[in-house]
């Protein structure tokens, strides 16, 4: 069993709940996850098997959306739903949808944003949320994040509700704090959908009491997504007939086909059959296998 399948996680499990859910389901423990989901949020969780979990850094590093709903007025200590109330500032004069705008302006784009303490961000080789809870001072250095858009779907104070476009390895916590920070009300997050990652969309995905119905080893074909999706934005490298015995054995190739020095390709058999990614060596004018998967396998 190879492939991908797209899971709607639901409110109270964690992402690897999803993925020791799915081993039971398919007795494989062949299974991982591509990008943590939070236990409050919700949406588009990517499961990979087989093959696929050697591609899961795909998932992870690829653009991500999510619909946020936001409550301004007070604060917590893990920024959202779960933790303590740490802070509560009822405005006596809410902010104006034109304040909020002119604030979701400052989120746009590239900037510096510092992770919440309650994250699994490391410091010394311990997660962050393990020094929060022991109450050991922690500050996590700033890092830069893209923001490709963020419009505001539903302003009623205390609540906003929003869409976002974004890289890897933005909080979407953080921007619930920052937010409220900059309106001088606070703000934590109260809910979180995630809509999208890469080109896959949670309109793809399969809740569980569905899985729950209908996954196992024998309609696992019938469920999953090719691994190939995946990588599905590199270009295309066909391999020649001549070339194929080389390829699997790990030894580099050579196609008509060129491209810039180490470029990443999803390579291809003559019959169309995915084979695994390449890079192209400009210096000996090949392409180097960097994964290689049979369909015997």
């Amino acid at each position: 069993m190879h492939g991908i399948l797209l899971v709607d996680k639901p409110r109270g499990w964690t992402s690897h709940d999803v993925v020791n859910w799915v081993r039971k389901r398919l007795r494989t423990r062949w299974v991982g996850h591509g990008g943590t989901l939070d236990p409050a949020a919700e949406g588009l969780l990517l499961i990979a098997v087989g093959i696929a979990t050697r591609l899961i850094q795909y998932a992870i590093d690829a653009d991500k959306s999510y619909v946020a709903h936001i409550v301004l007025g007070a604060s917590t200590t893990t920024d959202d739903l779960e933790g303590e109330p740490s802070q509560v500032s009822p405005a006596s004069q809410p902010p104006s949808l034109a304040q909020l705008h002119t604030a979701l302006e400052r989120f746009r784009g590239s900037f510096e944003q510092r992770p919440p303490s309650y994250s699994a961000v490391k410091i010394g080789g311990t997660p962050a949320y393990r020094r929060a809870r022991e109450q050991i001072p922690t500050e996590l250095r700033p890092r830069t994040v893209f923001v490709h858009d963020l419009q505001c779907l539903h302003y009623d104070y205390p609540d906003v509700i929003v869409s976002i476009d974004c890289s890897k390895g933005f909080y979407v916590r953080s921007l619930a704090r920052d937010l409220g920070a900059l309106l001088g009300t606070g703000g934590y997050l109260h809910g979180l959908v995630r809509t999208r990652i890469g080109t896959l969309t949670l309109s793809e995905a399969w809740s569980i009491p569905e899985l729950e119905r209908c996954l196992s080893p024998e309609t696992w074909s019938l469920l999953a997504q090719h691994p190939d999706m995946l990588v599905s934005t590199l270009p295309v490298l066909l391999i020649p007939e001549q070339q194929m015995t080389a390829w699997y054995h790990g030894a580099p190739v050579r196609s008509s086909e060129t491209a810039l020095p180490e470029t990443l390709a999803r390579a291809y058999a003559p019959d169309g059959t995915w084979v695994g990614v390449a890079r192209y060596d400009a210096v000996q004018a090949c392409w180097r296998p960097v994964l290689v998967h049979h369909e015997r396998h």
